[in-house]
């Protein structure tokens, strides 16, 4: 998704954003005292903000929250909820003016937790992790993405993958089924085409829409360990094979099986043309679950992309949805260490599992109330396989700044692949040289 990071601006101008931006109560400076100094019994606030908009998944937030106030009568929750592009753009000033949450939302990734935990602003999670046991309860990979230097700054959010969504009702009656391979897959695009139908619901107006299209095909043609290697400084963005997998994505625009004129199209307006079934299909993220079930009930499914080099295992490219950390001037560290440390635990996996989030603790999914498709991912995020990159959350956000417009360039066939990845390249050192990854 989109991503922010600004500098400070104005201790008045930020609290203006803040009011515009909080669904809820908006932050304010907390009157009471720190953790210390309360008094047995003391009421003490904890100032949290989440980008939990989604009215499913607000609902389980508020139902956690007040699970946690009912067990801890001496702390009270102030919950300020927002879109995520609006935290992006606060939360820096906001710890920066000491004036900010104790816990909030965030993304992971050294292009963003990082840059805070290089600010110093973020509390040192680690002795935390291994007291409360994290290490054994969240996957390895989960608290890699939320180290560094050795040190832990956050817990995973969730889990999310990018893939295909497809409508079931349109490949029976195309007498398709779900692909093996990339051939398959293209023959499925033809077939909808062939029949007046669109093959792949498409948009890029609002931008980062591209993104997500980018990690996908890079995860098919170059595959994970080509773009490890990369994000560990072994090889460059600019390579052919990184162009190629740009390239065929074009392809499909312009042997038309995509939205005709995606640049025009909002991303809102890219989920209804699917959820209408004027398209097969759809690539996104698995944070549309409980859209795409709330508009086409039982008449949707997911895959990852078939991988169209033939040497990469079959993946998704995914990751944590984000992260929450602790402000590193919280006035209350063990309050909300232990909110924070309930969110994630066996008392609550339930809850965000029924509100269509996949937490970084595993279930038994047969135990929940959930439907077919939500299983469908659950099955997909625990493969043996493993998850490929969905690198925007990792890179530094001039370098998306300088993709996102270059990706429009490709899509308007202004551009070649070969021009995106080398500005890429060229970002990717800029930002890597001023020490923001």
């Amino acid at each position: 998704m989109k991503k922010w990071i600004r500098s400070m601006v104005p201790i008045m101008l930020m609290s203006s954003l803040i009011l515009s931006a909080c669904t809820t109560n908006a932050p304010v400076k907390q009157e009471s005292k720190s953790a210390g100094d309360a008094k047995k019994g003391e009421v003490v606030t904890v100032n949290f903000w989440d980008n939990y908009t989604d009215t499913t998944q607000s609902k389980a937030m508020d139902a956690i929250i007040a699970n946690f106030e009912k067990q801890n009568g001496n702390i009270k929750i102030k919950r300020s909820s927002m879109k995520a592009d609006d935290q992006r753009k606060l939360i820096k000033p906001a710890l920066l003016s000491k004036e900010g949450p104790d816990l909030f939302a965030y993304d992971a990734g050294p292009g963003y937790l990082g840059v805070l935990a290089k600010a110093n602003l973020l509390m040192d999670l680690t002795a935390k992790s291994e007291s409360l046991g994290w290490n054994k309860r969240f996957p390895a990979w989960i608290q890699e993405r939320n180290t560094f230097d050795k040190k832990i700054y956050g817990v995973g959010t969730q889990v999310e993958m990018l893939g295909v969504y497809y409508n079931k009702k349109i490949f029976k009656d195309l007498g398709v089924n779900v692909p093996k391979t990339y051939d398959e897959f293209l023959a499925i695009c033809k077939a909808a085409k062939d029949k007046g139908i669109v093959g792949i619901s498409l948009d890029d107006k609002d931008q980062w829409p591209a993104l997500h299209l980018e990690s996908i095909f890079y995860t098919a043609v170059a595959g994970k360990t080509g773009i490890e290697a990369v994000l560990n400084g072994q090889k460059n963005f600019d390579q052919p094979i990184f162009a190629e997998s740009l390239d065929i994505f074009k392809k499909l625009i312009t042997d038309g099986y995509t939205t005709k004129s995606p640049l025009a199209i909002s991303y809102e307006d890219g989920n209804k043309e699917f959820f209408t079934g004027k398209a097969a299909m759809r690539m996104t993220g698995t944070w549309m679950v409980s859209g795409m079930v709330e508009n086409l009930k039982e008449d949707v499914g997911f895959f990852p992309l078939p991988s169209i080099k033939p040497e990469q295992p079959l993946m998704a490219p995914g990751g944590i949805g984000g992260t929450f950390a602790v402000s590193s001037g919280t006035k209350h560290p063990d309050e909300t260490v232990k909110f924070l440390d309930y969110m994630y635990s066996t008392d609550t996996a339930k809850t965000w599992y029924e509100a269509s989030i996949i937490p970084p603790m595993s279930i038994d999914i047969n135990t929940i109330n959930a439907n077919s498709l939500f299983k469908e991912v659950v099955s997909l995020s625990a493969s043996t396989a493993g998850q490929s990159y969905s690198i925007d959350v990792l890179m530094p956000q001039k370098v998306n700044d300088v993709t996102m417009n270059d990706l429009q360039e490709l899509i308007a066939g202004k551009k070649t692949g070969a021009d995106v990845v080398k500005n890429k390249q060229k970002a990717f050192e800029e930002e890597k040289a001023k020490g923001n990854y």
